[in-house]
């Protein structure tokens, strides 16, 4: 396979994966209440997303039925490729959704957990480093990111345990509201999982190994 033809697919994914990274920053500022966020421009960027990870996925087929042998990494750099784009698309897709929670919530004057945008933020971090440890080849990176996960899913376990603790007691409309927070946790959980997937799939590509979770806890 010319060298060209797989430097070309990164700056496709690279490009995809900072448009999503540009959705989770902006998500992250709706959340800390900021008012210059075009929501409209999140619901535009996500149909580019989505047109993205089709070609990206269609690209990766045509170039796996190009005649000429390929070696075991650009077998892996295809394969790889096409779950990377889906995990990005995904990500993008909870963060949307995220976002316009953030943006009623903005609204309504409703104050918003905190908790939601510091895991904004520990994601925002997730996806820069995912990127490089992609476009540089570098597993290294790609166990740090998901050894990052971990801040993520603290902050989710204690901001579910402070919306439970006594949502009985609520009335309606605000027990309604920490359920859209419980959700919106849960979705960015989701978010910091999928880095991980991309994360691993990036160490397989570049090792030709699967990443150990008892290697990176011993990191």
């Amino acid at each position: 396979m010319k060298t060209e033809s797989l430097t070309f697919l990164k700056e496709d994914i690279l490009s995809l994966g900072r448009m999503v990274d540009k959705t989770v920053e902006q998500v992250e500022r709706l959340l800390r209440n900021e008012t210059n966020v075009n929501v409209d421009l999140i619901e535009e960027r996500e149909e580019q997303i989505n047109d993205a990870c089709q070609a990206i996925e269609e690209k990766c087929l045509d170039l796996l039925l190009e005649k000429g042998q390929l070696d075991a990494k650009e077998v892996r750099t295809l394969v790889g490729s096409t779950a990377i784009a889906a995990k990005f698309e995904r990500i993008a897709d909870h963060a949307h959704r995220v976002g316009r929670m953030a943006f009623w919530a903005g609204q309504d004057k409703v104050e918003i957990p905190p908790e939601l945008a510091e895991m904004t933020g520990v994601i925002h971090l997730m996806m820069q480093d995912v990127l490089l440890s992609f476009v540089a080849d570098d597993e290294k990176k790609a166990q740090e990111v998901v050894a990052k996960d971990s801040q993520v899913n603290y902050l989710h376990d204690v901001l579910s345990k402070q919306l439970l603790s006594d949502l009985g007691a609520q009335d309606q409309a605000s027990a309604q509201m920490r359920a859209q927070f419980l959700f919106c946790a849960r979705f960015l959980e989701r978010m910091g999982d999928a880095c991980v997937s991309v994360a691993r799939k990036v160490f397989f590509i570049v090792t030709g190994n699967r990443l150990k979770k008892d290697a990176v806890e011993a990191k």
